[in-house]
């Protein structure tokens, strides 16, 4: 069967990446024989009416859509399946992704599709297109959101996760623009002296997460951490090396925590010494599994950047957004992180219920205790967000049942910006005053990276003042 795939324009924080969840899908369906083709809009900046002209120059080229999508992705993704239906009347459409999982008989309703995918559908999507090939009964297929025949929407029972995360087959890069994720700048991802941000490469080790913080969507990827055998992340990378050369800059981990298996990270690290592989990698790491001698091997194995979701320097606040995390201990960590010489990328969270000047003056304190004038340059970047309910999370759910979203298609379509915008304020505080608070954490932790910077060169003056007297 010939399929287009699509990956939609995301907020801007999704830059230019690889969509390797699109790219696995991609690869499953290339294994077992059927033709693909790749539209990465994000990637592309195709306009809307460079998408319909393109819409309309593949008539009769494909048999099946398939789009993935965030909860961010709605007002765009509702739009492209509903300019695919007006102009490709017969075409079948399957929607997979967060936005999919998290509200599969929603986007039923909403959106003109004849399937959506629950979960992980690398197994769902061969099955699904086999069966469309074969006239088979659909219904049998698990994961999955039809319609049947007097189009009334029916699911089938789950499908159970990969056991085995050696099933993956290799993102077949070929078929997506390699060309433009290494090249596209990230101003806010620069890792080292000289980066402009280029040269990315996307990969991933591992799925899930073992937590269950209220903002967290796990519809997909579940809780209990899996991961690939070591030998199939080194052979990816070493492909990756002989494709692109020099022109990877940084592998960037997708995995919501790739610290975590000691013994995997640490087999890792070993196994990129043996193979004689120097790369520079960056990945999402948890605080509780932060240990000197880890940290050191991690960095010596070439970890450029150690990402942390901290969130937030209120006690308070952390166990609100049910963390399980104490702030002395994300404190310590990074300082451990630090002393091993790795860089940090800090993520912060401003807007939960009962966000104050207390719990900010408290987050803004905790920089304070963390940032020294040996530290400021290796902490990369701060991005700070609005706390956002995305559908799938105990959050989202927690505030459709309170009474404050009373449309999800009203909501939804408010599209979510993260950075700047305020989908749904639930801190207690106006909308003006949360911006404000946001604002004074932002200019609060700048300022203390001035006055450390400011101390540094005071140091750095000093010793030159005491050296220049001992030649004297």
């Amino acid at each position: 069967m010939r399929i287009l795939l699509i990956n939609p324009p995301s907020a801007a924080i999704y830059q230019a990446f690889m969509p390797l969840g699109l790219a696995y899908i991609a690869g499953s369906l290339l294994r077992h024989g059927h033709e693909i083709t790749v539209w990465d809009v994000n990637a592309e900046k195709w306009s809307k009416d460079e998408v319909i002209k393109k819409i309309k120059e593949t008539e009769g080229a494909f048999q099946l859509v398939g789009i993935t999508a965030l909860g961010g992705d709605y007002p765009y993704t509702k739009w492209i399946t509903e300019t695919f239906r007006q102009l490709h009347q017969g075409i079948k459409i399957i929607l997979g992704g967060y936005l999919a999982s998290a509200l599969p008989e929603f986007v039923m309703d909403h959106l003109p599709v004849d399937f959506v995918a629950v979960g992980e559908a690398e197994d769902t999507i061969v099955e699904l297109v086999d069966k469309i090939t074969n006239k088979g009964d659909l219904s049998n297929i698990r994961g999955i959101y039809l319609r049947d025949h007097s189009h009334k929407v029916m699911t089938t029972p789950p499908r159970a996760r990969l056991k085995s995360m050696d099933q993956l087959p290799l993102p077949p890069w070929e078929h997506f623009p390699m060309d433009v994720y290494l090249h596209d700048q990230h101003p806010d991802l620069v890792y080292g002296s000289g980066d402009d941000g280029d040269g990315l490469v996307s990969i991933m080790a591992s799925r899930g997460c073992p937590f269950d913080c209220i903002y967290c969507d796990h519809t997909i990827k579940g809780h209990k951490p899996r991961y690939r055998p070591v030998k199939s992340v080194i052979d990816e990378i070493k492909v990756l090396l002989t494709k692109y050369g020099d022109t990877i800059k940084v592998f960037y981990f997708w995995d919501d925590i790739l610290v975590w298996d000691r013994g995997w990270i640490s087999e890792f690290c070993e196994s990129l010494h043996r193979e004689k592989i120097e790369i520079s990698w960056t990945c999402n790491a948890h605080v509780k599994k932060v240990e000197p001698r880890l940290m050191a091997r991690i960095k010596d194995a070439g970890c450029v950047n150690i990402r942390f979701g901290i969130e937030s320097g209120s006690q308070g606040i952390l166990d609100s957004l049910h963390k399980g995390v104490k702030v002395e201990n994300a404190l310590e960590s990074m300082r451990v992180c630090l002393d091993a010489g790795l860089n940090l990328t800090i993520y912060i969270m401003v807007g939960m219920t009962g966000e104050n000047h207390e719990t900010i003056d408290e987050t803004i304190e905790f920089f304070r205790k963390l940032i020294r004038p040996s530290y400021v340059f290796q902490i990369s970047r701060i991005h700070f967000f609005i706390l956002t309910p995305f559908a799938g999370t105990r959050l989202f759910e927690k505030v459709k049942k309170d009474g404050l979203i009373s449309d999800v298609d009203e909501f939804l379509q408010r599209g979510f910006d993260a950075y700047h915008d305020i989908p749904l304020n639930i801190s207690g505080q106006s909308d003006s005053d949360l911006i404000k608070l946001k604002k004074r954490l932002e200019e609060g932790v700048s300022l203390i990276f001035q006055e450390e910077i400011n101390r540094l060169y005071s140091l750095l003056f000093d010793m030159h003042g005491e050296c220049g007297r001992d030649i004297q």
